[in-house]
């Protein structure tokens, strides 16, 4: 009997210490996107759904979680401070991230910022009600425009845009609201703002959302100014909403966009970036069928569109041993 309980004791022990090995290993890391009714707070879950569902395959043992935010560039901000490791931003806000300009030259450069991979081109959309009588980006002088919630990456995109013009939000519209990406649709429908704006992927639930339940359409926003800032700064383009996409579109929509992208801090876990990665790479045409965002995107371009930073050690790894980047 007393040795059956020695032998009951050390083997209480050892799997004692097997499960805390097991606990050891396991490690979390948490995805900063943006606003719910938005294009990356989805991405971000799939990213996650895609990493959790590795885990036998890839033999890790990684947790994946999702976190809704104020945007791009309160995300960079988190990864300046140390407060997050990884979150999605749009790439004119990674680039001014990591050069400590724009709205970060408060912060100073951010020398840390790593780049894993790009995502959808994120559309500039304006969205205004049919009975504002708008077509483009012109007709909304002087209107109440929604230009996204404070510290968003749309919010600091708009008043970029608009210096172009030598304006402001306050001098061009009649009113410029910040409400979320949540609460945007059902304002514009129950007229309390006659347009808003958000940089998103095309078929984002709040144009979707919006389309659907009023008279709203999608403007243009293509003119010699938005064609300036393309040829001056290389991570915008033309982006064409084709004819169609949202209810009641008749003819395509030519605005401009910027790719969205993966970032981290050049402090995130190896290990932990390089299954990430893989898990998506691995499996890139099961990632892009999640949503109808990634119609265009490719694995090529991922790995090279609108980074201006250097690549993590996790995800230059995995591009070197696939031959993504030599």
């Amino acid at each position: 009997m007393k040795n059956l309980f020695k032998l009951t004791v050390a083997a209480g022990a050892l799997a004692a210490i097997a499960t805390g090995a097991i606990a050891a290993e396991r490690k979390f890391v948490n995805i900063g996107t943006a606003g719910i009714g938005g294009g990356y707070y989805p991405t971000g879950g799939f990213i996650c759904n895609i990493l959790n569902k590795s885990r036998k395959t890839q033999d890790h043992n990684i947790r994946c979680t999702v976190e809704s935010t104020g945007g791009s560039v309160a995300n960079l901000r988190s990864i300046q401070s140390g407060e997050m490791d990884v979150a999605i931003a749009q790439a004119d806000w990674q680039y001014h991230s990591s050069k400590g300009s724009s709205k970060f030259e408060k912060d100073d450069a951010n020398d840390k910022l790593r780049f894993l991979f790009s995502l959808h081109l994120d559309t500039a959309h304006l969205v205004a009600r049919k009975d504002s009588e708008a077509k483009d980006f012109s007709d909304l002088k002087g209107k109440v425009v929604n230009i996204g919630n404070a510290g968003s990456g749309t919010e600091a995109t708009m008043n970029f845009a608009l210096g172009r013009y030598e304006t402001n939000a306050d001098e061009y519209y009649g009113q410029a609201t910040r409400l979320t990406s949540r609460e945007q649709a059902q304002a514009l429908c129950d007229g309390k703002i006659d347009a808003f704006f958000y940089t998103t992927g095309i078929t984002a639930s709040s144009i979707t959302e919006a389309t659907n339940t009023c008279d709203a359409e999608v403007l243009n926003w293509n003119d010699e100014v938005t064609a300036k800032m393309i040829e001056e700064f290389p991570y915008y383009g033309v982006s064409i909403v084709p004819d169609g996409t949202y209810r009641g579109q008749e003819g395509d929509r030519t605005t401009w966009g910027l790719p969205a992208t993966l970032v981290a801090s050049a402090d995130a876990d190896e290990e932990v970036i390089y299954n990430m990665v893989k898990a998506v790479f691995d499996n890139f045409e099961d990632f892009k069928k999640q949503s109808t965002l990634y119609i265009g995107v490719t694995r090529e371009g991922a790995v090279k569109n609108g980074r201006s930073v250097s690549f993590h050690p996790g995800a230059e790894r995995y591009f070197r041993e696939v031959g993504l980047i030599k």
